[in-house]
């Protein structure tokens, strides 16, 4: 008897020794994460929730009031002020990614289908997302500069349009460099869907005399709609902060500000943290319904499989 406890007891150890190790490797997988989150995400958070609820008096000292959200309010019956340029800013660029978004879709289906030069078009769509950003920037200033190559198409420098230094085209040259250079990276994430649809489904759309948009809209979208709704879902959680290249191309000057760049004009000046974070937090709120209501909208118009077995 002695010796069957003896032979019984070891396994046992050993099992106890192996889950020690998995839960410090496990713990040792998660820590870095959970610091992440619990320094970036809700230290950061609570911070500035306590932030937009103060603010500084004259004499240095910090008290709690609603001041900033008075002055945020008082800014919007002001016709053309900051916050309305960078409300529509913010819209625009969010309108722009969901245009960029549909395009991609449509041009990932052409490319999945494997079209005569699909190699060529596939090179020429991912290749700004292979450069560097600050690259990218200074060779698309480069290219529209009036010293550049456009200077020959507009007969002379002094007819090229102010294109980065123009209220009235600046803002619309962001929106362009955002929409064709961001979207490669949405046609990788489409590619990578479609490519994950079952090939019979494919085939027997075929044999029953589908054409490539009904192939399109009636099979490959409601496959690839997860996905789908998880990008346009990213899109309005962050519509209202939404910056794109306004800092390498125009530092927000000559009305490109969006919402999102004037909290960090605030915070970079150090002029009024406080302000900054009414600001965030107002367009926050506002965010949460819109982004709850937006997937709710989006499984009732087109219902997916995750869907249903979640109902």
């Amino acid at each position: 008897m002695t010796e069957f406890k003896g032979t019984a007891a070891a396994p046992k150890k050993r099992r106890s020794k192996a889950d020690k190790q998995k839960i410090i490797f496990l713990c040792t997988i998660f820590a870095l994460p959970a610091i992440n989150f619990a320094v970036f995400w809700v230290y950061l958070n609570i911070s500035a929730i306590d932030y937009a609820f103060k603010i500084e008096q004259l004499d240095g000292t910090v008290v709690y009031s609603l001041n900033n959200f008075k002055a945020l309010f008082e800014a919007m019956t002001v016709p053309n002020s900051t916050f309305w340029i960078a409300l529509r800013n913010s819209l625009l660029y969010w309108v722009t990614s969901v245009v960029s978004y549909l395009f991609a879709m449509i041009v990932g289906y052409f490319l999945f289908k494997k079209l005569p030069g699909y190699k060529g078009y596939r090179f020429f769509f991912y290749m700004p997302t292979l450069i560097a950003p600050t690259i990218l920037v200074a060779l698309f200033r480069q290219l529209i500069a009036a010293n550049g190559p456009l200077a020959g198409m507009f007969g002379g420098m002094e007819n090229v349009p102010r294109f980065l230094t123009s209220e009235e085209l600046a803002i619309w040259v962001c929106l362009f460099y955002s929409f064709f250079f961001g979207f490669g990276a949405n046609l990788i994430v489409i590619s990578g869907a479609m490519t994950q649809v079952d090939k019979s489904m494919l085939d027997a759309g075929m044999i029953d005399g589908v054409n490539m948009r009904q192939e399109l809209f009636r099979i490959m979208l409601p496959v690839i709609w997860p996905t789908v709704i998880a990008q346009l879902i990213g899109t309005i959680a962050g519509i209202f902060m939404a910056s794109g290249p306004i800092l390498l191309l125009t530092n927000g000057a000559y009305e490109t500000r969006t919402i999102a760049f004037w909290i960090y004009e605030q915070v970079l000046t150090g002029s009024n943290y406080y302000y900054s974070a009414a600001i965030g937090m107002f367009f926050a709120v506002l965010a949460i319904p819109l982004t709850f209501f937006s997937r709710w909208l989006m499984r009732v118009v087109v219902p997916s499989n995750d869907a249903k077995e979640g109902a």
